[in-house]
């Protein structure tokens, strides 16, 4: 291979790489790229036929030769003649030769990928191309530290560079799935209960479609639970599932709960657990119902939230079990039961200084007289315009200053409109029940944030927030009439909650909030916007006004 040639590949083979989510105690083990002469992936294979001959043989028989022959960007799974006759004692054959045409021609389509894709873009989950048969493959790491492919080859050779693509070496032939989610959970005596639940509700049917014309559901995700976790619920049969969830009579009914319920468990989208920990929510096939999800340690926990003050554990995704391929998607097995929460709308306060991150600073996190400053990227749940910034501060008070803080914390950032500035920030909500709520923005008045716009999920509020205002005098109703409030149990006019407006959440969930800075109003002493906290408070509550909040974390009614 020419020179340039070899430069061009490696330059397009390092593109940008996928965050590894590996199992505990295993190590991914360092795989050298290797560079041949040869001009193109079949050029190699027929290079070395103590290896790759049988493999050559089928490729040849099914015509796919010519086009992997040509130029191109490939990557192949390159199965061994040690592997090939494994294979085919498998399914009972001594020679390829004994095998249709047709299907060994969906074997090779399932060896090969119309991308380049090296070992470092393998992840605990599905590979970011689909092969040529039409599905996914996943990848892992086992006990030994060894990549393995779709649960059923090692990887033994990685990133062999050719003219037209990369070649990975495998021990064992890799074969697709056969079955559909729905045929998958049938199959498995385990979910004896479920089956039975989705053939009732008629959603067996929606995980039964493969090459479904409705492109939308032509991959789904199914969430499954044996029989042996429903009965940690008290549901030993059908029948209790039944007596629990069935309120219609009809469970085909897509109103009746045993329906939702199941829907619950139904994702669009082929979603393996490296898809659904990278996100913080996924609809389901319940309408507007989603399931979210965190990560402890490496573990996947849906459902995981603090709501109404009271913490409710999350369920774990079994990933031994997990991340099973099908036709038309993937099936997972979870730790426990997920259902639909019946919930109404409440009042969240929000102490916007109460992030995952600042949390685990002990010797910080709401500790007198303590202050730090976060570069881009090092708070998950908030993230700004000018990456080159710190642009945000997390501060405590002491037990003597005239500054009035809930918890006697704040969070300052920088909020202007100059280039060499920060023009916006945003943030992860807790989760909000869906409903309408005012929005009330507590802080202490500053020389910044004049003319701030406020956006919920997008969508800009009508009203532009003052951050120099200061508490106006008059009684609560009056301010409250003007769109101000005292919050703090004591303090000066300098602590004030501003109303950005009256926002409308769709979906229970976890939403973002956004300031924006614009027109500039200057520097000066201060230079930040000093949030406290924000309010969601629903629009038919019984008072705006209270409650109030203390130095120390106390609440008066």
């Amino acid at each position: 291979m020419k020179k340039n040639t070899i430069l061009q590949l490696l330059t397009t083979l390092c593109v940008a790489a996928v965050v590894c989510f590996t199992s505990i105690g295993c190590r991914k083990q360092a795989l050298e790229y290797t560079t041949t002469s040869d001009v193109n992936i079949v050029d190699y294979l027929r290079k070395y036929p103590d290896q790759f001959s049988e493999f050559v043989k089928i490729l040849d028989r099914t015509n796919i030769s010519p086009f992997l022959n040509a130029y191109g960007a490939y990557t192949c799974f390159a199965p061994t003649n040690d592997a090939i006759k494994i294979y085919l004692q498998e399914v009972g054959k001594t020679s390829s030769d004994q095998i249709d045409t047709a299907s060994l021609r969906s074997l090779c389509r399932f060896h090969l990928l119309e991308d380049t894709i090296t070992t470092k873009s393998f992840t605990d989950g599905k590979m970011p191309t689909p092969t040529m048969y039409g599905q996914f493959l996943i990848t892992g790491v086992n006990s030994n530290g060894a990549t393995v492919i779709n649960r059923q080859a090692t990887l033994t050779q990685g990133n062999i560079l050719t003219g037209n693509g990369i070649i990975h070496v495998i021990n064992r032939v890799l074969q697709p799935a056969t079955q559909t989610i729905a045929q998958m959970v049938e199959s498995n005596p385990r979910f004896s209960i479920f089956t039975q639940a989705l053939k009732a509700t008629g959603l067996y049917d929606s995980l039964n479609i493969a090459n479904n014309p409705d492109t939308t559901r032509r991959f789904l995700t199914f969430l499954a639970q044996s029989d042996s976790i429903l009965r940690t619920v008290q549901i030993t049969s059908y029948s209790d599932l039944v007596r629990k969830y069935n309120n219609t009579g009809n469970p085909k009914n897509v109103n009746d709960s045993l329906y939702l319920y199941m829907a619950y468990h139904i994702l669009p989208g082929a979603k393996y657990v490296a898809d659904i920990v990278s996100a913080p929510s996924h609809m389901t096939f319940a309408p507007l119902s989603v399931i979210t999800t965190s990560l402890d340690g490496q573990t996947v926990l849906l459902n995981e939230a603090t709501f109404n003050g009271v913490f409710e554990a999350g369920v774990a995704i079994n990933r031994p079990r997990s991340d099973n391929s099908a036709i038309n998607g993937a099936l997972h097995e979870l730790d426990g039961d997920i259902f639909l929460k019946v919930r109404t709308p409440i009042t969240v306060n929000w102490d916007l200084g109460d992030q995952p991150e600042i949390r685990k600073l002990t010797s910080i996190f709401r500790k007198p007289s303590r202050s730090i400053s976060f570069a881009f990227g090092q708070l998950s749940e908030v993230t700004w315009q000018n990456q080159n910034l710190s642009a945000v501060t997390y501060f405590t008070e002491g037990p003597t200053t005239a500054n009035h803080y809930y918890f006697d914390d704040g969070f300052g950032f920088n909020l202007r409109t100059p280039a060499n500035t920060n023009n916006w920030i945003q943030f992860k909500t807790p989760l909000l029940v869906k409903g309408r709520y005012k929005v009330w923005l507590c802080y202490r008045r500053a020389n910044m944030g004049a003319f701030t716009q406020v956006s919920f999920n997008g969508v800009a509020l009508p009203k532009i927030v003052d951050f120099t205002q200061a508490l106006p005098g008059g009684t609560e109703e009056v301010r409250e009439a003007q769109g101000f409030k005292r919050y703090t149990i004591t303090g000066p006019a300098n602590n004030a909650a501003q109303l950005a407006g009256i926002i409308d959440v769709p979906v229970t969930d976890r939403h973002t909030i956004r300031f924006t800075a614009i027109r500039d109003n200057g520097t000066g002493a201060g230079n930040s916007v000093t949030m406290d906290m924000i309010q969601f408070i629903p629009v038919d509550a019984p008072t705006q006004i209270r409650p109030w909040f203390g130095r120390n974390g106390s609440i008066l009614p």
